[in-house]
């Protein structure tokens, strides 16, 4: 059965225990909509996904192992200079 993945705009965290940027355990709950199309022969092709709702539930430092002190960059503070902006 062909797995889809429904892609959403990256959210940057950083430990401001440890200063970990890299490494962490998001867990999140999400709802989504997709048309299932079976064949004639039942193998089943999902598509058009539709994310309807995200929900980050928790995040951990995989450094300290907790989310004590894990916060969100804000997208100009991880933005390095004189790089391109990103378009969405």
């Amino acid at each position: 059965m062909p797995t889809t993945v429904v892609r959403v705009a990256p959210t940057r965290y950083r430990c401001d225990g440890c200063g970990n940027l890299t490494r962490f355990d998001v867990t999140t709950s999400q709802t989504t909509k997709a048309f299932h199309h079976y064949t004639v022969g039942g193998e089943l092709e999902v598509e058009e996904p539709q994310l309807l709702s995200l929900h980050v539930d928790e995040v951990v430092c995989r450094w300290c192992g907790h989310g004590r002190s894990v916060v969100e960059i804000a997208a100009e503070e991880h933005e390095e200079p004189g790089a391109p902006s990103r378009v969405p």
